[in-house]
């Protein structure tokens, strides 16, 4: 359930959202963020709960009440659904729509690298608690403002295009689902295409394109268009398609996964040579360049660096 917007005396629109341990008050022309005074409180809260594990918070049991009883039980699985306290208030001086508040608290949750949320229970199946968790970048040579006003760009440009906003939430969204410590190898890798083909559909209907790629070729073609260093597994010829593709159509259109049914192979199946390049760590940074690019930044170093590395890269706006 969304919270309520709160329309400012200015006719802009705002909102809470949560959750963000980290002290966070600005103000511009074109939005302002303020800390709640139960920030220190609720950050405590948070951290001392006994749903927390290496930096990870889940929602515990589900709690079912016996009607005739008023007895509470604790179930045998998760609520899966949840929420976290508020912690701060977004404003947009120059808008009145929740939709585009949510977009830019989806955005702020993608370069902040942990899910953000103005909703009352936003969170599925556990989400992390420290900054950039979910992403290769940090914001140590930019700020959260240029993110943000980098969004607002995006968001005006885009205003007639609400597909457009959509399906970048879309994207953020199944990079962290997919990052879930829980996931099945062949969850993890399905959440990850997911996103990959929401990117290349941004970026098609962008390029306004009239010819069709099939989805062997889709990752290498953004990729070039982005000057991004093709990885291995995307490289794909009309004699031989990429590799990653022939994982998706398997696991797709007859539920295999390396050979196996779905969940009884890790990604490489029995040969674990395949596994050495940690595909789906790759397919994580390239979600997350593709996403810095589609938003207006494609000329940067980090989007233009190679995947194939674990080094954690400062983002420049």
């Amino acid at each position: 359930m969304a919270e309520l917007p709160r329309h400012s005396s200015t006719g802009g629109i705002s909102g809470e959202f949560g959750y963000y341990p980290v002290r966070c008050s600005m103000e511009t022309d074109q939005f302002s963020i303020l800390t709640l005074s139960s920030h220190e409180v609720e950050v405590a809260k948070v951290n001392g709960d006994e749903n927390v594990i290496k930096n990870w918070i889940y929602p515990g049991a589900q709690q079912h009440k016996d009607i005739m009883s008023g007895n509470m039980r604790s179930m045998p699985y998760s609520s899966r659904v949840f929420g976290l306290p508020k912690t701060h208030i977004l404003t947009l001086h120059r808008s009145k729509s929740q939709d585009e508040l949510d977009f830019v608290v989806w955005c702020l949750s993608f370069f902040t690298g942990m899910r953000l949320t103005t909703t009352k229970a936003g969170f599925l199946d556990g989400t992390p608690i420290k900054p950039g968790a979910l992403v290769d970048f940090s914001l140590r040579r930019c700020t959260i403002a240029d993110a943000i006003k980098l969004t607002l760009d995006f968001l005006e440009l885009e205003r007639g295009n609400p597909h457009a906003l959509k399906r970048v939430a879309a994207v953020i969204h199944a990079l962290f689902l997919a990052q879930y410590p829980q996931n099945l190898p062949f969850e993890k890798f399905q959440y990850l295409y997911m996103a990959l083909d929401a990117c290349f559909k941004l970026l098609e209907v962008k390029e306004k394109s009239n010819f069709r790629l099939s989805h062997a070729a889709r990752i290498q073609w953004m990729c070039r268009k982005f000057d991004i260093p093709v990885p291995e597994w995307a490289e794909s010829s009309e004699a031989a398609p990429s590799p990653l593709s022939s994982v998706r159509n398997n696991a797709i259109h007859e539920a295999l996964f390396f050979g196996e049914p779905l969940g009884f192979s890790l990604y490489g199946g029995d040969k674990p040579e395949a596994n050495t390049t940690n595909v789906t760590l790759q397919m994580e940074a390239l979600i997350c360049r593709l996403l810095v690019a589609l938003l207006g930044r494609p000329k940067t170093n980090y989007v233009q660096s190679a995947v194939d590395t674990r080094q954690r890269y400062s983002l420049e706006l």
